[in-house]
């Protein structure tokens, strides 16, 4: 009797302390789905619940893909879920206190032969598209497209943040050419031919919005021309931005880590994608929020506020962006911008596709700009490739400037800047007096950090990274004539900046491109890992040898360069230059057949 009374207390006890647990919980099956890639599928989750519970009942998505949108359970599927299906939903319920659980899976069968998935981009579902691309990538994570597309998304505001470290002001620009516009108008082809121009600075107030409406700056991508005129100049950078190279390089080389450790993420992604596309994003331009006045107005165009200067006299005008500036060519009427906002009381209507296009074939504007629903964009493969060519060369550039310390000393600047002209007297350098100068000098002059690592550990990766995104250049060459090719002047392709309605293209300009990209390969070889020998045939003795450079181990053996002063070659005698004697003439293994000692003799 006592172990019965025993049994039960202990059971009493084990209820109480789970707070009944047993009794409260909720009960939901959810059976398993089918869907296709390219579709959404929408769960009414509340219709899975088969406990009583109240409007307050809320579902969370604890594992596994998609997400929750009220009491609906939704997963956009997209071209290459095929592959990792099925997928296994984890969902959790709560409601007063009580929970459940349930899992189900997801079976995706594959999109029909031809057919594409769309992802329409606007200021509305800019976040919730970011969100499936990231979902999208996370269940495949060795999708290229998945991958490509995320970084396109990301790739604009991180390029538009270089112009950010270079400028911070849009100082006074000249009027003349500013407002001409055939000139903005020859830019929209200017840019998709010539991929690798990128805008020289952009004024601090539209440069602000522009950073923070990810993928609106896709406008900037298609036709910098148009607000480049608006914005900058290219004298401005040097005389307004306050950069001095004294004393700043060290901070501007941080800055620039920075940014290259941020755009590392962008490559990595974009760099992905190697063929064609099964996912075509539509970006409606005209649907963001571009004036941030809290409503979006597609249909009435953008207004700039312009403030110009003549002498002693300040303008400020209201210029719409087609009508008074590309359709009516009006001029501010100072001759000097002193700044430009986008106007609240505007728009945000900035891209009119009949306009563009109508330019595009030679036509001429007879009419002022409409916008509607079939102002949108799209990117294909050809935008992607064209970002990957700005990314690529934006990254390199960015890590170059950071593999190296390049701050002279404090005590070399202010040499330089007391000397009476622009030359440096050798015996500054020559600190032994022995009439020869030599790397341990050099560096004591310059500074002993000076072209050495600015940080060991990451510096030969950074090094290494510029030769794997030069090696992408032949790839990403074909990725875009392919793209060309296949994009012609049908009804569809009016949308695709890289369609032959705007760059023409035929098999001749591919074969050109193909050969072109060969040639790149070619080159690529002298560079590769354990690449191939450049022969310069400049010969070195009378055995005609030659000397030979083996650029690959610059890159193989990147720690071998970790201080590029340490190759300096001693000075003989510099007043009279009797000879020249390298501490290491093979240059870390670079140069081959080079003698030790170069004299006027030999």
């Amino acid at each position: 009797m006592f172990k019965k009374i025993l049994v039960f207390l202990s059971l009493f006890t084990l209820i109480a302390l789970g707070g009944c647990s047993l009794f409260r919980a909720i009960k939901i099956e959810i059976p398993d789905q089918q869907v296709t890639e390219g579709e959404e599928l929408v769960v009414d989750l509340n219709q899975f619940v088969l406990s009583s519970v109240s409007d307050g009942i809320s579902f969370l998505v604890s594992s596994g893909p998609g997400r929750i949108d009220g009491k609906s359970y939704i997963f956009t599927s997209l071209p290459g879920d095929g592959e990792n299906s099925p997928f296994k939903v984890r969902v959790s319920v709560r409601d007063e206190g009580k929970s459940g659980v349930a899992e189900f899976r997801i079976n995706v069968s594959p999109i029909p032969e031809g057919e594409k998935a769309e992802i329409k981009l606007s200021g509305e579902t800019a976040e919730e598209s970011e969100e499936i691309i990231d979902d999208f990538v996370k269940r495949n994570p060795e999708n290229p497209e998945g991958h490509a597309i995320r970084g396109a998304m990301k790739a604009i505001p991180q390029l538009l943040k270089l112009l950010d470290i270079y400028n911070s002001q849009i100082g006074s620009l000249d009027i003349a050419g500013t407002f001409d516009r055939s000139e903005m108008l020859s830019g929209f082809e200017e840019l998709v031919s010539n991929p690798d121009q990128v805008v020289q600075s952009i004024s601090t107030d539209m440069r602000a919005r522009l950073l923070n409406m990810k993928l609106r700056s896709l406008l900037i991508l298609r036709n910098p021309e148009l607000l480049v005129n608006f914005l900058a100049s290219s004298s401005s950078v040097a005389e307004n931005s306050g950069y001095s190279t004294c004393g700043e390089i060290g901070d501007f080389q941080d800055e620039m880590e920075e940014y290259a450790d941020s755009l590392q993420e962008v490559w990595d992604d974009i760099s992905y994608l190697s063929g064609e596309m099964n996912i075509v994003v539509e970006v409606f331009l005209n649907e963001f929020d571009w004036d941030e006045d809290g409503a979006v107005e597609s249909d009435r165009e953008l207004v700039l506020e312009v403030v110009s200067k003549e002498d002693s006299i300040t303008y400020t005008e209201s210029l719409r962006l087609y009508t008074d500036i590309l359709f009516l060519e009006k001029e501010p009427k100072g001759d000097h911008i002193v700044s430009i906002e986008v106007d609240p009381d505007g728009g945000d209507a900035v891209f009119d596709l009949d306009f563009w296009f109508m330019i595009s074939q030679g036509l001429e504007i007879e009419y002022a700009p409409g916008f509607d629903e079939n102002d949108y964009l799209v990117i294909d493969e050809g935008e992607i490739a064209i970002l990957k060519m700005l990314v690529g060369s934006a990254l390199s550039s960015a890590r170059a400037f950071t593999v190296y310390d390049l701050e002279p000393s404090e005590a070399f600047m202010e040499y330089v800047e007391g000397a009476d002209d622009d030359e440096i007297d050798p015996p500054e350098i020559d600190t032994n007096s022995d009439g020869n100068i030599d790397a341990s000098e050099v560096k004591a002059f310059i500074g002993t950090s000076f072209l050495t690592f600015r940080n060991p550990s990451k510096s030969p990766l950074w090094l290494s990274s510029i030769r794997d995104i030069a090696l992408e250049a032949p790839e990403t060459t074909m990725l875009l004539a392919e793209d060309l090719l296949k994009d012609t002047q049908t009804e569809d392709n009016k949308h695709n900046l890289t369609s032959q309605w705007y760059i023409p293209f035929d098999q001749d300009a591919y074969d050109a491109l193909a050969e072109s990209s060969s040639e790149q390969e070619e080159l690529l070889d002298y560079i590769r890992p354990n690449g191939e020998d450049l022969d310069t045939e400049i010969p070195v003795d009378e055995d005609e040898k030659t000397i030979i450079l083996r650029l690959y181990n610059i890159f193989d053996h990147p720690e071998r360069f970790s201080d590029l002063l340490s190759y300096f070659p001693t000075l003989i005698n510099y007043e009279m230059l009797e000879g020249i004697e390298f501490p290491d003439p093979t240059f870390g293994g670079v140069v081959v057949n080079l003698p030790k000692s170069i004299s006027p003799d030999n």
